[in-house]
């Protein structure tokens, strides 16, 4: 049986600092639980040695095992908590304050990297591992503490969010255990996908409305984006692929 993931909730007596840190970062305290990746029965993907009902989401992916305890130790900006980011994504919540992301006549509010520059449809199709957001001031907390987005950020209208794959390592075959290898993005009708142990949930954007961003549009003849910023949470840059 596989069943969703359940909400997080704080550590007991662990006070959580509103309006301080993102909701979706990791804490120093939050550790990997430790658990022996195996072949799956079969043969086709990975398992737990002691797989558990939870350890799976719907599409039958395996997740990572890791400690909540928002707010205890340091917060780590640059990473990503895999279950609050994987509740903030199906629940469609706020990544800063997990209240509802803002949702208006044009579709839900998400907040990018700009990449006007690669494509001239750019965002549509794009996959993405970070949440939308509400209104509020969360934009501008996201943009103050991301230093990936300060002057290079658009905020979007998303019609239509597809959660269709993983970010995560992705094992080979091996004997007489799996062997880890590269990180990647799969998509959940991907052959492989079941080789994945996820960490964070994906999402395709589609029907995306530009709203608004740190400069005009830039050109191909102005070269006016900064260079390629690296991905927060280490997932690399984003694929496209066509809604469906």
């Amino acid at each position: 049986m596989i069943t969703s993931v359940p909400p997080p909730t704080a550590a007991p007596g662990v006070p959580w600092p509103p309006g301080l840190v993102p909701y979706v970062t990791r804490w120093s305290a939050e550790h990997e639980l430790p658990s022996a990746v195996v072949p799956a029965r079969g043969g086709d993907g990975i398992a737990f040695a002691d797989e558990q009902l939870h350890d799976r989401d719907r599409h039958g992916v395996l997740w990572v095992r890791r400690q909540v305890h928002q707010g205890a130790g340091s917060p780590l900006f640059s990473k990503v908590h895999s279950v609050r980011q994987r509740y903030a994504m199906r629940r469609l919540r706020c990544q800063a304050c997990r209240q509802p992301a803002d949702r208006n006549a044009q579709g839900l509010l998400w907040l990018l990297e700009d990449g006007r520059a690669d494509h001239p449809d750019w965002p549509e199709g794009q996959m993405t591992v970070h949440p939308p957001v509400c209104r509020g001031g969360c934009v501008d907390k996201a943009i103050e503490q991301c230093p990936h987005l300060r002057n290079n950020w658009v905020t979007v209208r998303v019609h239509e969010p597809v959660l269709d794959g993983v970010f995560g390592r992705l094992y080979l075959p091996g004997r007489p255990l799996p062997v880890p290898a590269a990180k990647v993005t799969r998509l959940y009708d991907a052959p492989d996908v079941h080789w994945v142990l996820a960490s964070q949930l994906v999402a395709t954007l589609t029907g995306c409305t530009i709203e608004s961003a740190w400069a005009p549009r830039p050109t191909p003849t102005t070269g006016t984006r900064p260079g390629p910023a690296p991905s927060r949470t280490g997932a690399g840059p984003a694929r496209r692929r066509k809604s469906r």
